[in-house]
């Protein structure tokens, strides 16, 4: 099938729904459904960012953050601690039941951008990540009602 005609925007969604499923196959045996990328954030700033430098950081509102947030605490994966030089900042740590689950989570990552990009070079795949995200910087949203990413109905199989 030639798509040229089909939006990128078509073929970015189908490759993000092709790319979730594959994590949440591997991702199963867990407690967690989602916010993968926000425990990943969060492991890798060892317990040193606010949860607004990390919203900042993976391009998300503070509400999303939130939630995110409150889900992870939840299920005892992260905590919430006062910033020493701001007590109206929080920053947002581990805790050790997440260990296991961020290995799992980053090894989940690595198996899937594999199946993705196959056999680019390492090379091209930077260069495919920097290209996307130019194309995010190209595309800002200040002040735009951010479209819906979720949907109330499972889509048929």
């Amino acid at each position: 099938m030639n798509g040229t005609h089909i939006p990128l925007g078509h073929w970015f969604a189908v490759l993000t729904q092709r790319y979730y499923t594959q994590l949440l196959h591997r991702m199963r045996v867990y407690d967690l459904d989602r916010w993968f990328v926000v425990l990943i954030a969060i492991a890798e700033s060892d317990g040193h960012m606010s949860q607004q430098e990390i919203a900042e950081q993976l391009m998300v509102d503070k509400v999303t953050m939130v939630r995110a947030l409150d889900l992870l605490s939840s299920k005892g994966y992260v905590e919430r601690v006062n910033c020493p030089d701001d007590r109206r900042k929080h920053h947002i740590r581990l805790l050790p039941k997440a260990k296991p689950v961020v290995k799992a989570i980053k090894k989940a990552y690595t198996e899937v951008n594999d199946l993705v990009m196959g056999p680019m070079t390492d090379n091209a795949r930077n260069k495919f990540i920097k290209d996307v995200q130019a194309m995010l910087e190209r595309m800002p949203t200040d002040g735009m009602e951010p479209a819906p990413m979720t949907y109330s109905k499972k889509l048929p199989k």
